[in-house]
């Protein structure tokens, strides 16, 4: 659903407008965000809880509770130094860090001592210190926010926005963002209040490299390019509140275990590459079409919920992947059930050591799992061992495979097929493909037998020409998963 079709949708229900309807929203996530960098001024006025406090429980005209404490604790008399000047510099910036930004920014005035601290103090900025009398106002904010950037020599360590809608400072904004790209920002909150929804959150967000915390609300994510992805290396902490996200990458993560669980109505593509996820789950993923995985050596469940429009998912390593689709882990020789199945799955890539013999074994209950499957990628993995009890007769045993018959139309073999186990294969996919039109496999002169079992398979007048050079290049095959103009990114050479 898009944000157009949300707004749509409220404004044609009775009650509050759609604009209402949002603000309460809004306001309802804004409350779910980390707190303040630095608390608010209180409002001038207000009375605090020390202020009506009493030292004595009683109201006697006779008690000490009128007594003069001064005299008690008579101040100390001044002697005119400025003895705060003379604590450390690095002391100094710490106290400036704490205060609200207007009351930060006027300490240049107490000395040319303070203009220095202030000048090397990493700046912190909250909207809410900037609120004026006349309470919220657009413009005078967003231009106090630019202004304590721009104007700030030193760098910019956080920035917290909550109070703006940006829809009419669209230049401004785009010039912020920039700006904290350039000045390492560090921790950034930015939430946007409609309308419009689908407000564009600009490109230089992917140059702020620096980012250790990144909250974001209610935007329309940038488009992202191969050839220019975003590097948030530092990254720790994500906060996507609202946001129309499309692509999400996570490559080499490292750390304690965690998990990968996506539930979002616009996110198109994840990919996992190299890092340490010790579970993916696709909990609520209606618009999702890619999961790619290039994983670690390490075991990691994949789970299939909620995901009707997947159709590309890879490398699926059947050593270290335990998948489970709808609640059922697939297991090897398993009756197949429907709720097990993922109807809407086009492209497969599958990595795979056919002399293990669980592994021979699960490759033909995990094509029955995508009754609809259209191009098959298969990495076979070298082995010195030639031991096996699934060779040519486990694959000659095996009984035909309706799903197979009329949909496989493509089959990429990537690595060489020596072994009888692995030129059993072969056989029984191109035995079982009835609607095969294209078969790749790598033109070594070890693969050689495989090459004229392809040749026997498409009659006589077949030559090494007609069979597609099938490689693996790990770089392309990252690049071209976030490429949606691209129908198959395990495909160097797409043959499909």
């Amino acid at each position: 659903m898009t944000y157009g079709q949300i707004e749509q949708y409220f404004n044609s229900m009775e009650g509050p407008t759609a604009q209402q309807r949002i603000d309460c929203i809004v306001a309802f996530l804004i409350s779910f965000l980390p707190p303040p960098l630095v608390p608010a001024p209180e409002v001038a006025g207000d009375d605090s809880d020390d202020e009506s406090f009493s030292l004595t429980s009683s109201d006697s005209e006779t008690s000490d509770a009128g007594a003069d404490l001064a005299s008690f604790h008579p101040a100390a008399l001044s002697d005119g130094e400025d003895h705060i000047s003379r604590l450390p510099d690095a002391l100094l910036s710490n106290i400036i860090s704490r205060l609200a930004t207007q009351e930060a920014a006027r300490t240049v005035v107490l000395s040319t001592r303070w203009h220095g601290v202030w000048a090397a103090t990493p700046l912190l900025i909250d909207d809410a210190h900037l609120v004026g009398a006349d309470g919220l106002n657009d413009i005078p904010i967003m231009r106090a926010v630019s202004r304590c950037v721009a104007a700030h020599p030193g760098p910019v360590s956080g920035v917290r926005v909550t109070r703006v809608s940006f829809y009419s400072h669209e230049y401004s904004l785009r010039r912020l963002v920039a700006d904290l790209a350039d000045k390492d920002i560090q921790d950034l909150i930015l939430f946007n209040r409609p309308w419009p929804l689908n407000m564009p959150l600009p490109k230089d967000i992917l140059r702020c490299a620096s980012l250790e915390r990144l909250y974001l609300g209610v935007w329309q994510f940038p488009k992202i390019t191969s050839a220019h992805p975003p590097l948030f290396d530092k990254l720790r902490e994500l906060g996507l509140f609202h946001c129309i996200l499309e692509i999400l990458s996570i490559v080499m993560s490292y750390g304690s275990p965690s998990r990968l669980c996506i539930v979002s109505r616009s996110l198109q593509v994840a990919v996992d590459w190299k890092s340490t996820l010790h579970e993916v789950v696709l909990q609520d993923a209606p618009c999702l079409e890619r999961l790619i995985l290039q994983t670690m050596e390490t075991r990691m469940p994949i789970k299939i919920v909620g995901a009707p429009r997947l159709e590309v998912l890879g490398f699926l390593d059947l050593n270290l992947h335990e998948l489970e689709i709808g609640g059922i882990p697939i297991k090897a020789r398993m009756n197949m059930k429907d709720r097990a199945t993922v109807p809407s799955l086009k492209i497969l890539a599958v990595t795979v050591h056919f002399v293990r013999n669980q592994e021979a074994k699960m490759l033909p209950t995990l094509l029955k799992c995508f009754p609809r499957l259209e191009a098959l990628h298969v990495l076979a993995i070298p082995s010195e061992s030639v031991s096996s009890d699934h060779d040519l007769e486990f694959w000659e045993s095996l009984g035909s495979c309706e799903r197979l018959e009329s949909h496989l139309k493509t089959v990429m073999v990537h690595g060489c097929l020596v072994h009888n186990n692995e030129i059993g294969f072969l056989q029984y996919i191109i035995r079982e493909g009835k609607a095969l039109k294209a078969v790749g496999v790598d033109p070594s002169p070890k693969n050689m037998v495989a090459i004229d079992l392809v040749l026997a398979s498409f009659g006589e007048g077949a030559s090494s020409d007609d069979i597609f050079h099938a490689r693996v290049d790990g770089r392309f095959i990252f690049q071209n998963a976030i490429d949606m103009t691209l129908d198959n990114p395990f495909c160097v050479d797409d043959p499909v």
